[in-house]
């Protein structure tokens, strides 16, 4: 008699901001390695698209940070994998991998990172999430500017920043110095979190183009 063979379903990729994933609460149990909970769904498994804000590319593993315009989380992979290479820091990608957490932090083990040319998916996946059941913690806040790229004030401190970077960033102090604008640091926070800048080293902006 043919040995019987067992399909294990594979897990849906929900497609979650990284705020939610970083919020939620991480659980285990015997028939997973870990899981969040949102309503009555357990999500391991997600689909992220956003900025790779670092890489370290060692010779048995690769880790990395992706910033979706609502958090940043790290990815960790730990057997080496060549098509990770083919992404670097600053490209817009689609992740697709599992939730873990160790010592209460949360990361991604990648199972599999594609580069996106085209910045729209990026767009339509920032529409997607807003129109989910999932709240995000990045709702306008009355006591906080609203910010829009396409506004005088912002493309002043948009403009600033790429006028800084020569090459690896610029240096947030120097962007709010020259803009003179009283609330510089609360445009440059927000505009992380709508994912138009991010950090390419820590305390250094670069433009999302």
């Amino acid at each position: 008699m043919p040995e019987e063979t067992t399909f294990q379903k594979r897990q849906i990729a929900y497609k979650v901001p990284i705020s939610l994933i970083l919020e939620s609460n991480f659980s285990k149990d015997d028939l997973s390695a870990g899981f969040i909970q949102i309503n009555e769904m357990r999500i391991s498994r997600v689909n992220i698209i956003g900025t790779l804000v670092y890489i370290s590319d060692q010779e048995n593993a690769w880790s990395g940070s992706i910033d979706d315009g609502t958090g940043k989380i790290n990815l960790r992979a730990f057997e080496h994998n060549s098509n990770f290479m083919k992404a670097d820091v600053g490209d817009m990608v689609l992740v697709i991998g599992r939730i873990r957490e160790f010592s209460n932090e949360k990361y991604i083990i990648p199972e599999i990172i594609n580069k996106i040319e085209n910045i729209g998916w990026f767009n339509l996946r920032k529409i997607e999430i807003e129109k989910s059941q999932y709240k995000n913690k990045n709702e306008n806040n009355a006591d906080e500017p609203t910010v829009d790229v396409k506004t005088a004030q912002n493309k002043d401190i948009y403009g600033i920043i790429k006028s800084l970077d020569s090459g690896d960033g610029a240096p947030i102090e120097d962007v709010i110095l020259k803009s003179e604008n009283k609330n510089a640091e609360s445009i440059i926070k927000r505009l992380l979190e709508n994912g138009d800048v991010f950090e390419a080293k820590p305390g250094k902006l670069k433009v999302l183009e």
